[in-house]
């Protein structure tokens, strides 16, 4: 099975044959894997880490995948190897009841059955032991290997890679596991994952479901807690995008709002109620704007769209991105001056905040728990203020930018540091 080598831009290199590098070319870190779940807001981070340790020309990308269709939508709270070997059992239950009504048809059962699951089996899938044994066997000729892993499917599988080859890797978890920290070298988590632990949120439960509640305990030593989401935008990949779509936003009328929608999570609902208010706002200060570019998510549910397009769309000062590629996400960060986003994305906020520049929030009143921690944090650093619809979007302020991947690549040096490991620079 050959993993996926992901087409980033090259890293600088210092020029020293690799022989001369310090420590030897047992204790430098040239590679990372990257162990993804399929979903770009989590496989993002990864790759942002990933780009930010300087190994942007050298990781591999391999994912966890799940069964889909059917009763499987609703089976995703299951531990992902466990569904898969439901998913097997229950797969073979139905072919062997076909087989003994229908013997005649049972070959052609066995082709239908097949072909649907092509999609899954023609992902590369994450292999521990496959993982394991380039860590061991290249050792000694590539040295330490990083393991980048987000999202809870992918617990397990960084996790055992760590157990079966310790003396070879450097295993980093993104997001709080929920599990045992010991079992990585690294956790990366967002401060507002600890909010649990807080005594207002000790107040919204119940005091017989506290010791169901994680996380239980405080961050140990080898935990970092960041702002925000990590991802792969910095001054460099803005400067490149300013370039990239230089001809499409160049000669828009300044200034370019540029707004982002989510959709609704657990812990931030909201309908055409929210779209109402949002429209109504962007309405409102649309005499301060030069130009206005929306971006709804493929998530994006159908109410809040029709909203959009019904009080918007015919607006020649609004324009409303379709979905169609390419998609101008990067070039919205890189030429916008000011953003407004939904509540719901922790990552899209994070990403706008990474630019410095004016970001305004709609629907964190919607939002409850952790992600309403999570903006009261921002609002209290100044980085983000609530979209009212009584702004002068012509303002400009800013605020220290987010720089949480740097902040936690430059953990994972210093850790790699204390084990006598370096990374190439």
């Amino acid at each position: 099975m050959r993993p996926i080598l992901l087409p980033d831009p090259p890293s600088l290199s210092t020029g020293v044959p690799e022989i001369f590098e310090q420590g030897g070319s047992q204790n430098v870190v040239r590679r990372a894997v990257v162990i993804g779940n399929g979903f770009p807001g989590s496989e993002n981070q990864s790759i942002g880490l990933a780009r930010a340790l300087g190994l942007a020309e050298n990781h591999l990308l391999y994912r966890v995948t799940r069964p889909k269709g059917g009763i499987h939508e609703w089976l995703h709270w299951l531990p992902v190897g466990f569904h898969k070997k439901l998913e097997f059992i229950l797969r073979h239950l139905y072919l062997y009841s076909r087989l003994m009504l229908r013997s005649k048809q049972s070959k052609y059962m066995l082709s239908e059955n097949g072909g649907s699951n092509v999609g899954l089996s023609s992902i590369l899938e994450a292999d521990v032991n496959e993982i394991v044994t380039i860590a061991r066997d290249t050792y000694e000729k590539d040295g330490p290997l990083v393991v980048i892993a987000c999202g809870r499917d992918t617990v397990s599988i960084a996790s055992s890679i760590r157990r079966l080859a310790s003396e070879n890797v450097f295993v980093v978890q993104i997001q709080h596991p929920r599990s045992h920290l010991n079992r990585f070298d690294m956790v990366i988590t967002p401060r507002h994952d600890y909010y649990p632990l807080t005594p207002e949120a000790q107040e919204q439960v119940p005091r017989f479901l506290r010791s169901w509640i994680t996380p239980r305990e405080p961050p140990q030593d080898h935990v970092v807690l960041t702002t925000g989401a990590l991802h792969g935008i910095d001054y460099a990949t803005l400067r490149k995008s300013a370039s990239a779509w230089h001809d499409e936003f160049a000669a828009l009328p300044k200034p370019l709002v540029v707004v982002n929608i989510g959709w609704p999570r657990r812990n931030c609902r909201y309908g055409a109620d929210l779209a109402k208010q949002l429209t109504d706002a962007l309405l409102s200060v649309l005499d301060s704007c030069g130009s206005v570019r929306i971006a709804l998510s493929y998530k994006t549910p159908e109410k809040v769209s029709r909203v959009i397009f019904k009080e918007l769309g015919d607006n020649p000062k609004v324009y409303i991105w379709n979905g169609q590629e390419p998609n101008p996400y990067m070039g919205h960060l890189a030429w916008g001056d000011a953003f407004v986003v939904t509540a719901d994305s922790v990552s899209l906020v994070s990403e706008a905040c990474s630019t410095g520049k004016p970001v305004y929030v709609i629907g964190a009143d919607h939002c409850k728990w952790k992600i309403a921690d999570f903006h009261k944090s921002l609002r209290e650093r100044g980085v983000v203020r609530p979209f009212t619809g009584f702004e002068d979007m012509s303002e400009s302020w800013s605020y220290p930018p987010l720089s949480d991947t740097a902040e936690a690549a430059m953990r994972v040096r210093t850790a790699l540091a204390a084990r006598g490991w370096s990374l190439r620079s």
